[in-house]
């Protein structure tokens, strides 16, 4: 079996962790300050200053291509491979992911930033760990909260990772093709790529421990995993699994959690909050990135690509549509209709002079000078959804239905169930979540793991997308894991 040598384990301490001179801060979590790792390692209290560190890291420019500003950037070229957005002039992630270029590229960096980011927060949060056993025991809720937050961010890293260098799980079979190595060390060295079926043991084995450790942990806000997150997570990791009873289970407990710490499903005016504000206008986020107006990525921000009104050219040249037929599933009185304008003829803004049909108007930035905003990786919305796909695809047609119409009349205050069940309801909720979760990051992913091709609308033009249609089993839907990882020669390998 080809050994991984992870060069992103030196290049993630550049910039990120005093280790041994290669690096200058740890996790970049005190600005124009060096933290060595032994005083990060003193106290609780600084590990989970460098906990804070990783979460700030969610939304960064490290990467040094403008779309991919952290997972927000992740999310939205996951969607953009997919079937559901589309734009016509702006070449920004045109031929990477609209066109596929990146997944067969082994040398292409907007496949590598993938691999190397999520594993940099892997290497980070195994040194809070490893942090972890020699700090002194000051505060039990605090080293809870700490591992299993940490726990979290490897699961959900690797959870990413199999997803994309990987075949899908499925269920009923061994699954031993390869997956992706599962680090569980902060050391760089080579390392077996783990079956399919052996990662995602470990994901739900540190996603297991996770939800005991956070359990009654009181976090200050939605920047922090909490045990809600943490069986939220569950949720989706039991979806790709194709383990549909377990999956409604846990969507089930995050719900439950969720509500009883006050987040609510948006409803009426809400929905038409632009997103940018989302963690404050509202208690839907469950996890977010919560960016402050002086802390801006500039143009490696969500909104600079995915807001209708922020004035930049990925934005006047491209607002972002989507797909035809799938705007077309809602009924005439759901309110999300309002995320998307399907004349293009309203005004913009930012002067757009590509007027598309059924242009975005779900993310909307602070201002069109300003693309900062908060950004939910998260969402209630979701795991209402998740446990309604869950439960259809379990056979359970009753409770299916009760779950997926508490959450639909909050969209469309005139929902009434229809009655279907099988393969009618599946579709029925999966319409639903094709609209709901718009440019978050999950469209992509929800084809592989149910195996279904890409069909792009009739407002797509080849021309400029490069193919409307995409085989289920084509090549592309696994990426090539980057080149630069398996003949790798870092400058930083001598320091380990």
């Amino acid at each position: 079996m080809r050994l991984i040598k992870n060069m992103t384990l030196g290049l993630a301490a550049i910039g990120m962790v005093s280790l041994s001179g290669c690096a200058s801060d740890y996790l970049d979590t005190a600005p124009s300050t060096a933290v060595g790792e032994t005083t990060i390692n003193s106290s609780l209290e600084n590990l989970y200053i460098a906990l804070n560190g990783i979460h700030k890291e969610m939304v960064s420019q490290e990467t040094g291509y403008q779309c991919l500003g952290g997972e927000p950037g992740f999310m939205m070229s996951r969607d953009t491979e997919a079937d559901d957005i589309n734009w016509q002039t702006n070449a920004w992630m045109k031929a990477a992911y609209l066109g596929w270029q990146c997944n067969m590229n082994e040398s292409s960096g907007y496949n590598y930033k993938f691999w190397q980011i999520y594993y940099q927060w892997i290497l980070n949060a195994n040194k809070i760990l490893v942090g972890l056993e020699s700090a002194p025991m000051t505060d039990q809720a605090l080293y809870n909260q700490i591992k299993g937050e940490a726990l979290c961010i490897r699961a959900w890293a690797h959870f990413n990772l199999v997803q994309l260098y990987a075949q899908r799980y499925e269920a009923g079979k061994e699954n031993t093709q390869d997956g992706i190595p599962y680090r569980v060390n902060p050391v760089a060295e080579e390392l077996a790529r783990s079956s399919v079926e052996e990662v995602y043991a470990k994901i739900n084995a540190d996603l297991d421990e996770a939800c005991t450790l956070l359990a009654g942990i009181q976090v200050n806000d939605v920047n922090h995993y909490s045990e809600m997150v943490a069986w939220g997570l569950k949720s989706r990791v039991a979806l790709a699994k194709q383990d549909y009873n377990n999956a409604a289970d846990y969507a089930a407990k995050s719900i439950a959690l969720a509500e009883a710490e006050g987040r609510k499903l948006m409803s009426g005016d809400q929905l038409n909050c632009g997103f940018a504000d989302i963690t404050s206008d509202t208690q839907e986020a469950m996890y977010a990135a919560m960016t402050p107006d002086d802390k801006t990525v500039y143009f490696y921000s969500f909104y600079a690509y995915m807001s209708w009104n922020f004035n930049s050219s990925s934005v006047r040249q491209g607002v972002k549509c989507i797909n035809a037929e799938t705007y077309e599933t809602m009924s005439q009185t759901d309110l999300r209709r309002a995320w998307w304008d399907p004349t293009g003829e309203a005004e913009v803004p930012a002067a757009s002079y590509a007027k598309n049909v059924y242009q975005n108007r779900k993310f909307t930035a602070r201002s069109t000078a300003n693309a900062v905003g908060d950004v939910a990786f998260m969402r209630l919305a979701e795991i209402y959804l998740n446990q309604a796909e869950a439960l259809a695809r379990a056979g359970k047609y009753a409770e299916a239905q009760d779950v997926f119409t508490r959450f639909q009349v909050t969209r469309d205050p005139s929902y009434v169930s229809k009655g279907n069940t099988g393969d009618a309801l599946a579709e029925e909720i999966m319409n639903s979540r094709r609209v709901e979760l718009w440019g978050e990051g999950f469209r992509f992913y929800d084809l592989k793991r149910l195996h279904l091709p890409i069909k792009r609308g009739s407002n797509f033009k080849i021309a400029f997308c490069t193919f409307l249609e995409k085989d289920k089993d084509a090549q592309g839907w696994v990426w090539e894991i980057p080149k630069m990882e398996t003949d790798f020669n870092s400058l930083c390998t001598k320091n380990y």
